[in-house]
């Protein structure tokens, strides 16, 4: 009879969460009917009414945690009566009720088509005193900025403090991977546990195939589409408080688990009354507000990180901040996100194989995005991807030009190309063998959330064109120019060392693959080029920080797809179309009138500029700066080394004299001279920075 009284609890708080109304006396029917206390509910559900509606998990259970529940109900003051129904108790404890909706939802949810699943209808109520998303503002700081000081405080003794020395380095090397990896764990934790920015950030670092080991990407995996959601309740919500009608009356079914949950939103598949089938998009509850805490954690760790002064010195990090901030709030704009998706659809309109979704920008608001529904393979399922025929070397080329495209033509781009925004969708099965050669399955390359995109000014786009052809054709001077018009080098830096670097290490990459790029002697080629290493004469400019962001995010993916793929080979056909743009639409008089007008300004300033030069040199003010900083670091280690060896002659002095003084009975005072002795080799051998 407990037991029973148990399952009649249990398929009242079910029934009570899907909408419908239940009589107190179901356990007692459910007695007469001669069902067992220890059936699951989809069999209890097939006893009563006589349907066999399988459910999602068949083996799963709401008894096994109903006593916990009871002891919780009991103990609560919240409850009015021991007679009140389990709703009314998890309605006044709604932590506990996200638990307890979750396993519910799972157990009952069934799989098959057919049924009342997904219809509005079904839909559970929205409860009347629904609290608000609980945000503990104080808490959540505190462990977002408690994470980042232990990176840092690791960072600097591990990879600064003990690279310094060699009887240290040695150790900093070889645990790295060990200690990263564990890191990634933890943070892969507390992202999974805190949401918000923290997931942006794991998400971008797991797409990094190209430069972290796979063992830390692996363990940051789970972040690119694997965020817990967000509870239903909430979300409803936001839809009845952002459409601002009924959801009757826009939707004809909506499916309340979701099929995709993100850092900012979340996912869900509906039918409006007209038949379309659509993903609707939803904020999660007080994002903003987490998203502001979690960036002043942030800026709270660049404000520390800033003081170190090789990176004070290449980027000014609080304006870099303000950038990532900006685009980061413009995200939580779902209205702007529409229309990000409008233009990218304009953009690819011509471009065959490559697709944007469409939204409905009348039926969303801020925080609510409705747009079409697609399906799809994600791209980093490789098994999934060979098991559909598709080549996975078409599809990192494709996904490559796309983005060269966005880059060097558009100026405008998807920033955020993690692995989790984008699919390939099968067309067809793969065409017949020909010629030995056997073609992959026809696909069409998707990309979802428009949110995070990038704006390449006309002129910032001609420099970056530029530079991509002196990449594509090896051109190191052409490179350099680019860079420097980029503002991406310091002023006062040396151009022709720079060259000089850079022709060596076009040398060591030029026309490798990606797998080949992983596999080069790094030391080698910091050991040729550690004039240039070593002082760093870069910089970041604040406006190219995303462009930055989804070039590195893209050659991750496409190494991971295909890492025997040669992106400099992949480069010089889109190269010489450019070059070829640049001859047939070139405005020539355009060009000279430019350059034209930059001669007269030169030629009007410099009659100006010549008087205040012989003015200053008769007044004898003339300064000549030189940088001897490579001059002084030559002469700082010509002094390190005859210290050392004064240093030894000095210990074998001692420790001779030693041996001379115990000979002749001296045993103290040979004892004291072979510690001076000990002390003397221990400063010779003693590790020192060449700064």
């Amino acid at each position: 009879m407990r037991k029973t009284a148990h399952l009649s609890q249990e398929l009242y708080l079910r029934e009570r969460l899907a909408g419908r109304r239940v009589a107190p006396d179901t356990g007692d029917r459910l007695q007469a009917t001669g069902a067992q206390p220890n059936k699951t509910l989809g069999q209890i559900r097939k006893v009563e009414t006589g349907s066999a509606e399988p459910c999602r998990s068949a083996n799963s259970s709401v008894t096994d945690c109903w006593p916990s529940l009871q002891a919780r109900r009991t103990k609560t003051p919240g409850s009015r009566s021991a007679n009140s129904s389990v709703t009314d108790c998890w309605l006044s404890r709604w932590g506990f009720h996200n638990a307890i909706i979750r396993h519910v939802q799972t157990v009952t949810k069934p799989t098959t088509t057919g049924s009342s699943t997904g219809s509005i209808s079904a839909l559970p109520p929205l409860p009347p005193d629904l609290r608000p998303f609980p945000v503990h503002r104080r808490r959540r700081f505190l462990r977002v900025s408690w994470f980042f000081f232990r990176v840092i405080v690791h960072v600097f003794i591990f990879d600064i403090l003990f690279n310094r020395y060699r009887l240290t380095r040695w150790y900093a090397q070889r645990t790295g991977v060990r200690r990263y990896q564990r890191i990634a764990r933890d943070f892969r934790r507390l992202a999974v546990r805190m949401g918000g920015v923290l997931i942006k950030l794991g998400q971008f670092l797991s797409a990094r195939a190209d430069v972290l080991p796979a063992v830390i990407t692996n363990e940051l995996a789970g972040l690119q589409d694997e965020v817990p959601p967000a509870p239903l309740p909430y979300v409803l919500q936001t839809l009845i408080t952002e459409l601002r009608r009924p959801l009757a009356e826009i939707f004809a079914r909506f499916d309340p688990t979701p099929v995709a949950a993100a850092s900012l939103g979340q996912v869900y598949y509906g039918e409006l009354c007209d038949g379309r089938a659509v993903a609707v998009k939803v904020q999660r509850p007080r994002i903003d507000e987490i998203v502001e805490i979690d960036l002043s954690a942030v800026l709270w760790a660049v404000r520390v990180v800033k003081n170190y002064p090789l990176i004070r010195r290449r980027a000014d990090l609080e304006l870099l901040f303000e950038e990532f901030a900006r685009v980061l709030r413009e995200e939580l704009d779902y209205e702007r996100e529409a229309q990000h998706a409008l233009r990218f659809r304009i953009n690819f309109a011509d471009t065959p194989g490559v697709y944007f979704p469409k939204p409905y920008p009348e039926l969303s608001t801020r925080r609510v995005l409705i747009m079409e529904r697609i399906s799809g393979i994600k791209i980093t399922d490789y098994a999934a991807l060979e098991r559909a025929g598709v080549d996975r070397t078409e599809v990192a080329t494709r996904l490559n030009r796309a983005y060269l495209k966005q880059f060097f033509l558009d100026g405008f781009f998807h920033a955020d190309p993690h692995p989790g925004n984008i699919f390939v969708r099968v067309e067809g099965p793969p065409p017949p063998q020909t010629n030995g050669i056997k073609p992959g399955a026809p696909f069409t390359l998707i990309l979802l959330d428009c949110g995070m995109v990038g704006y390449l000014p006309p002129k910032t786009m001609e420099i970056i064109r530029s530079g991509v052809i002196g990449l594509a054709t090896n051109d190191p001077e052409r490179i350099v120019d680019a860079l420097d018009r980029l503002g991406m080098i310091l002023p006062g830096a040396d151009r022709r060392l720079i060259v000089q670097a850079l022709q060596i290490v076009l040398r060591h990459t030029y026309a490798r693959t990606q797998r080949e790029l992983t596999n080069i002697d790094v030391e080698k080629l910091f050991d040729e080029t550690e004039h240039l290493v070593r002082d760093l004469p870069f910089q970041i400019p604040q406006d190219l920080i995303y462009l930055g962001r989804a070039i590195s995010l893209v050659s991750g993916i496409v190494t991971g797809l295909h890492p025997d793929i040669n992106l400099f080979e992949e480069t010089q056909p889109f190269a010489q179309a450019m070059l070829e743009r640049e001859r047939k639409n070139g405005d020539w008089l355009e060009e000279i009138r430019r350059e034209l007008t930059e001669l007269s300004q030169v030629a009007a300033t410099l009659p100006r500029q010549m008087d205040a030069y012989y003015k200053a040199a008769n007044r004898g003010e003339l300064q000549i700066r030189v940088d001897l900083s490579r001059l002084e670091r030559g002469m700082k280690r010509v002094e390190r080394a005859t210290n050392r060896l004064s240093s030894g002659i000095i210990a074998a002095a001692l420790f001779i004299g030693g041996v001379l003084l115990r000979i002749n009975g001296f045993a103290d005072e040979a004892f004291w001279s072979w510690v001076a002795a000990a002390a003397a080799t221990l400063w010779t051998i003693w590790p020192r920075s060449d700064r």
